[in-house]
């Protein structure tokens, strides 16, 4: 008696499954480029996804995970995000920023928090290895973008070496709560910072 049961339970779990999975293979298809499957459902949904991952990002929270995690005050967590995501910003086109900043709610008003530079935040010139990332500045402005950088960190009391610590709690957050294209952009931003530190 329970096999004849069991037996449309399973052919009806059978079925909806068979129907599930042909469905998922049609998007897969369209994905691919396959012409008979329906690309307005799957454009809708991937654009769904990705509305979906970004709205995962919360500054706050991020400032108070690298606050946490670093020992360090919230304001200097949230001036070394934003002088972080200054430094990635002056490295991307203005359209590339401009989708960064789309995908990250908030991005412009943190960039409010980076710590002016004035003479007085350089460091001492009387040091030599001061003076000469002073004076390679002037020539490149990547040398510029990270002595920059360097200086904004020390304005909030933060040692420069906290910068590495600082891009990989960012990049970890994104790794979670960001889609991929998020995460590229911020990648590409960053244009090889950790080997000029």
């Amino acid at each position: 008696m329970k096999r004849f049961i069991l037996a449309p339970a399973l052919l009806i779990t059978l079925t909806c499954f068979t129907h599930s999975a042909h469905a998922n293979i049609s998007e897969l298809k369209g994905l691919l480029g396959d012409k008979k499957a329906d690309t307005t459902v799957t454009t809708s949904s991937l654009t769904q996804m990705a509305t979906s991952a970004a709205s995962n990002i919360d500054l706050a929270s991020l400032v108070s995970a690298v606050s946490g995690n670093l020992n360090v005050s919230n304001e200097q967590s949230q001036g070394g995000i934003a002088s972080v995501m200054n430094y990635v910003q002056s490295n991307l086109s203005n359209g590339e920023y401009s989708q960064l900043a789309k995908n990250i709610p908030g991005l412009d008003g943190l960039l409010d928090d980076v710590p002016a530079l004035s003479d007085s935040s350089a460091p001492n010139s009387s040091s030599s290895l001061s003076g000469l990332l002073n004076k390679a500045s002037e020539y490149s402005s990547t040398v510029k973008s990270v002595n920059d950088l360097k200086q904004q960190f020390e304005a909030l009391g933060l040692s420069t070496d906290m910068i590495a610590s600082f891009v990989s709690q960012i990049s970890t957050y994104l790794n979670v709560n960001a889609d991929s294209e998020t995460q590229a952009l911020f990648k590409s931003g960053l244009d090889n910072l950790l080997t000029a530190l």
